[in-house]
């Protein structure tokens, strides 16, 4: 992505960004349009004659002299143990999110503690493989948010920290806020700047921008900092709301490195920079560190993270900055990577009976759902079907087995079954046989198992099963017994009742089919 500000005072520049968070994540690539809002002029950081360094040189206050500093924290992650951590890793499962690329799901990965290595005492290290989540406290819109950190990997948009709510979500969905320190390529002739406090709130939003405000502040230098070095970014709201030259509100912000003040946005001094209102406000709010739902994982060294519910004086950040003593070359804690387990060998063809009155899927186990099945036999009341069958599961997943189908229609087994080929056909509900179905009302089936929790011996089981299924209709009910008999001899047995899925005097049809799986059936009798 690419963004150009003019930093001439007569020119403010309008931005509209649609970016990280927004339709999918920031990786893919975006689109950036920028138009003058004051003045009618093209002018870019690569035209104008006053540069980004000139105007920082310029704005530089006298360095502060470092105060006390009273308030309590909110969050202070200090990091000389793993309290208050949870280890989290990318998943491509995004689950109930809409607005992301990935999931984030608890990680089995070792949280790493560099003993000696931080700017007070301990340090966390990430090795790029691994995320960090902690718990995030509400703030108004005037706090501080400032840790240390040493950058051995990070990439463009990547997080080094990401704290807000709903920040996985999809604007229409919620309403998204975060505040991101990362790095971008928005400098003059778009340069690499490093670190960015990039933010946004999707609610605050007008014709300019429908889908919320999403400024920016760095230190107006076109460097970057804290690349294999130590550097302290404190990033401070002072609570002060202003209106921009774009037309959305911003909230005035101070931006430090290694305590001395680099940029300050306010209503005098606008440009795209500043912190969007209530980020931090409301429920849900979170915490990652060197980790988020779109993009590269950080690698390196985290330390001394605080959060204040105040603004803190240009003293007391340069407080924050001398409190800290960290080493010239942080030495990353070394471990042993658990060893993966091998994937396991896949199953051999199954055998074939000669005996099957019908064959579902091929010896080597990859039936489809409902690409193949049998024709529908007739579920009367007050009478029982049984079925004999050969399961050869492909062992994966639960599911990977036999399953009934109950249906309103005597299908056949060369057609599909649908309202297509067959007149008023509908599906009543379907049980698989790992205790579990669909298509019957809430809470109307209940399920017995024999093997209580131990599915991977069930599972195992199914690879090779002689399976005998009783089916007795009761009108409205159905009564299904089963029982598994693996190659060994092992027998295990399982019951469901299900109650409502048809009318007491409605047809009812019984098809067997199946998933990822090889299915004989050798008979089927009524009684």
């Amino acid at each position: 992505m690419k963004k150009t500000i003019s930093l001439v005072a007569a020119a403010a520049m309008i931005l509209s960004v649609a970016a990280c968070g927004n339709n999918g994540g920031s990786s893919a690539g975006t689109t950036t349009t920028a138009a003058p809002a004051a003045a009618d002029t093209t002018t870019t950081a690569a035209d104008t004659t006053t540069t980004a360094a000139e105007v920082t040189e310029d704005a530089a206050p006298a360095p502060a002299e470092a105060e006390p500093i009273t308030a309590e924290p909110l969050v202070h992650l200090d990091f000389e143990t793993t309290d208050g951590l949870t280890a989290v890793e990318q998943t491509e499962d995004v689950g109930a999110l809409t607005g992301s690329n990935f999931g984030l799901k608890e990680s089995a990965h070792p949280i790493l503690i560099a003993e000696g290595q931080g700017a007070v005492g301990n340090a966390l290290y990430l090795d790029g493989k691994y995320g960090v989540d902690f718990d995030m406290k509400e703030t108004d819109e005037s706090y501080t948010f400032s840790f240390w950190y040493n950058a051995d990997r990070v990439s463009t948009y990547g997080p080094v920290v990401q704290i807000g709510r709903n920040i996985g979500m999809s604007n229409a969905d919620a309403t998204v806020t975060w505040l991101n320190i990362t790095k971008t390529t928005w400098g003059s002739n778009s340069a690499d700047i490093f670190p960015v406090a990039w933010n946004r709130n999707s609610s605050i939003g007008t014709e300019v921008s429908p889908d919320g405000v999403w400024p920016w502040i760095y230190a107006m230098d076109d460097l970057e900092h804290g690349k294999r070095e130590w550097c302290l970014i404190t990033v401070v709201a002072d609570g002060n709301r202003y209106v921009a030259d774009d037309g959305m509100e911003r909230v005035g912000t101070k931006f430090y490195l290694n305590g001395e003040l680099k940029w300050e946005a306010n209503g005098e001094n606008m440009y795209y920079q500043g912190l969007a209102p209530e980020i931090l406000t409301g429920d849900g709010l979170e915490g990652h560190i060197g980790i988020n739902y779109w993009d590269t994982v950080f690698k390196g060294f985290i330390d001394e993270l605080y959060i204040y519910d105040e603004a803190l004086t240009d003293g007391q950040v340069k407080t924050l900055f001398e409190q800290g003593n960290p080493p010239e070359k942080p030495v990353a804690p070394e471990y042993e990577a658990a060893e993966e387990e091998p994937e396991p060998e896949p199953l051999a063809a199954a055998p074939v009976d000669s005996a099957a009155i019908a064959v579902l899927g091929t010896p080597e186990r990859t039936l489809g759902f409902w690409t193949d099945h049998t024709d529908g036999y007739e579920l009367k009341s007050g009478e029982t079907l049984t079925f004999t069958l050969n399961n050869y599961s492909d062992g994966v997943n639960n599911w990977d087995n036999l399953l009934a189908a109950f249906t309103n229609t005597p299908v056949k087994a060369d057609l599909i079954p649908s309202a297509d080929n067959y007149e008023g056909y509908a599906e009543y509900a379907v049980l698989r046989a790992d205790a579990f179905g669909w298509g019957y009302p809430d809470g109307a089936v209940t399920f017995g198992c024999s093997w209580g929790d131990d599915w991977a011996g069930w599972l195992k089981l199914m690879t090779s099963a002689k399976v005998t299924m009783n089916i007795m209709r009761d009108g409205a009910e159905a009564f299904i017994d089963y029982t598994f008999t693996g190659a060994d001899g092992t027998e295990m047995t399982e019951t469901a009742v299900m109650n409502g899925a048809w009318e007491a005097d409605a047809p009812v049809y019984v098809h067997i089919l199946g998933e990822a799986a090889y299915i004989e059936l050798l008979s089927a009798e009524s009684k």
